[in-house]
């Protein structure tokens, strides 16, 4: 289950990461993204390593993967492929997780709501600092018993 609200963050900052990829020189969001551990506060355990490749992204449609591996040493791969303002699947090694939903607030700010197959939801707030160096990922999500938990990611670019 936290490994689950876990992923939905990671999810979300991928998101945050992303534009098209037919002008990626002048787009601010592409590329890949390091969790910064040391700069991230987690409610739970965080994980070892994790990094977020964006495909694409733009006011129409997002795909990414995000490769990481849990505070148990486990390797999980999370992939997302949407369309912006419609709950799209996002599956971890294969099999759905949750549904998702982006919305672009502005040219350096992203928003999403999820709701999970195991009953838990989450909403976020994905910022990418003006240098464009820096994603920070802020999301309040709730598990299936509706225990509320609060984080925060921080991401650097590679």
């Amino acid at each position: 289950m936290k490994h689950f609200l876990v992923l939905i963050l990671l999810l979300n900052a991928a998101f945050a990461f992303s534009q098209t990829k037919k002008n990626s020189s002048a787009d601010p969001w592409a590329g890949t993204y390091k969790l910064d551990t040391s700069k991230s506060k987690f409610s739970g355990p965080a994980p070892k390593e994790e990094t977020v490749t964006v495909d694409a992204a733009s006011k129409d449609s997002v795909k990414y993967t995000i490769k990481g591996s849990g505070a148990d040493d486990k390797p999980y791969t999370v992939s997302y492929d949407g369309k912006v303002g419609t709950p799209s699947a996002q599956t971890m090694d294969g099999k759905e997780v949750a549904q998702i939903t982006y919305q672009m607030s502005s040219s350096h700010e992203f928003t999403s709501e999820a709701k999970g197959s195991d009953g838990s939801s989450s909403s976020g707030t994905i910022t990418l600092s003006r240098d464009s160096k820096t994603i920070t990922v802020r999301e309040h999500s709730k598990d299936a018993s509706g225990a509320a938990r609060d984080q925060t990611m921080v991401y650097t670019r590679q």
